[in-house]
């Protein structure tokens, strides 16, 4: 792997290591200790989730404009700064100013989100970038397994708050060694040097854009747009891995904090020593089919999920099983998601694209939450809460069959 996206992937272990002391057990704590309901949960995570939503698309532009480095380290010294504000607000048990914190730093954080994914499309082309995303999500996967073992145990014993406090200077541990090793990749010294070609492999922006220009483009790309429909559908069901999931297994499947937690460490290391080896074994096929058999795969995890709850049948065990099922369809749908908007996007509107999928994506997963908060709290029947938050996944397969059909072959190959 080339060196510069080896310093990005050790740069987002650290960052994710931090992160995962806390976040998977972010709606435990609201649910638990401010006695927030499972629909307001779900209410706080989408009206939080939809101020930032536009800001997706925005930072894909700014990242063809202003270049990727600059966003990346801005992206993580924010974060840095953002979760010690968090751990303040959680100390003094304020959720008014927990939502305040979250809202603005989420609105600074999706607007640097596309330039990771433009970074790593400015090194690589066609498998040689399938590769280059896998490695990513390894080095993240990694730390998120390492934080999920430790922070359920760190949770329970120095609390919510100093768990939260942890992390943030782990985080800003990640921004300055991203800022100290990571160089430019060869979008930004175009851009920086203001050429109107690069040498050859290299990404080349135009010296002048109108967003209009940018905006144009995206609004007549009815492939991408489709394509970007279709992963959306299929996303409000895989989603639920996020909240749902561990409000589900901890208050209905009664599963404990220390298990939770050694469960979401058992699903990053799965994609630790499985993600390569996936990624190896589909290269050659098309983004879209390993996108529909990844969407499946979760179909499968959900509903043994509530199976094992309607029965309480060895409840520990098919939670662990639903894990690894889960992670094999996370190792491949993440892969198109990760690579089919660089493949579909102009050489100089890379930025763009990544931005426009995330934004598809994080509206998806904004539903996702409310959904499934909606249904935990309405539905008794724990199997057919699971059938009901799998249904959106059956459209989005449909729409990603007839996107097949569309995206030039070689555009779609992983």
């Amino acid at each position: 792997m080339q060196r510069d996206l080896q310093f990005l992937a050790v740069g987002m272990a650290i960052r994710t290591f931090g992160a995962a002391l806390y976040n998977p057990f972010l709606a435990l704590f609201l649910y638990s200790i401010l006695h927030v309901s499972y629909l307001e949960i779900g209410i706080i995570f989408v009206g939080v989730g939809g101020v930032q939503l536009p800001f997706g698309l925005i930072g894909g532009l700014w990242s063809d404009r202003i270049g990727r480095r600059p966003l990346i380290v801005l992206a993580l010294a924010v974060e840095a700064l953002l979760t010690g504000a968090l751990a303040y607000s959680f100390y003094v048990e304020s959720l008014v100013l927990a939502i305040a914190v979250a809202a603005v730093g989420g609105m600074l954080l999706a607007a640097t989100g596309a330039a990771f994914s433009a970074y790593i499309a400015d090194w690589t082309t066609g498998s040689e970038r399938t590769l280059g995303f896998t490695w990513y999500r390894v080095s993240f996967n990694a730390g998120f397994a390492a934080g999920t073992a430790i922070g359920g145990t760190l949770v329970a014993i120095i609390g919510f708050p100093y768990a939260v406090a942890t992390a943030a200077s782990i985080i800003a541990v990640a921004s300055v060694f991203v800022f100290l090793f990571l160089r430019p990749s060869p979008y930004d010294e175009a851009l920086r040097q203001g050429r109107g070609s690069a040498p050859a492999g290299e990404a080349a922006p135009r010296p002048v854009r109108s967003l209009g220009h940018s905006f144009r483009i995206l609004a007549r790309d009815r492939v991408a747009l489709l394509a970007a429909a279709a992963f959306a559908l299929v996303w409000v069901t895989t989603s639920q891995w996020n909240v749902t999931y561990a409000l589900f297994v901890h208050n209905k499947l009664g599963i404990s904090y220390t298990l939770l937690g050694i469960g979401l460490a058992l699903n990053g290391l799965v994609v630790v020593l499985g993600q390569s080896f996936t990624t190896h074994r589909v290269l050659g096929l098309r983004h879209t089919t390993i996108g529909i058999i990844g969407g499946l795969f979760y179909v499968v995890a959900f509903l043994l999920l509530g199976v094992a709850a309607l029965w309480m049948l060895l409840p520990a065990a098919l939670f662990f099983a639903s894990v690894i099922v889960l992670t094999f369809g996370e190792n491949l749908s993440s892969i198109p998601a990760s690579t089919l908007p660089s493949n579909l996007a102009p050489p100089d509107e890379v930025g763009a694209y990544n931005g426009a999928f995330n934004t598809f994506l994080g509206a998806a997963g904004l539903a996702a939450i409310f959904f499934g908060g909606a249904v935990l709290q309405t539905v008794g029947n724990p199997l057919w809460e699971w059938v009901i938050l799998v249904l959106p996944a059956i459209p989005g397969i449909v729409l990603l069959r007839w996107a097949a059909r569309r995206i030039p072959a070689a555009t779609d190959r992983a």
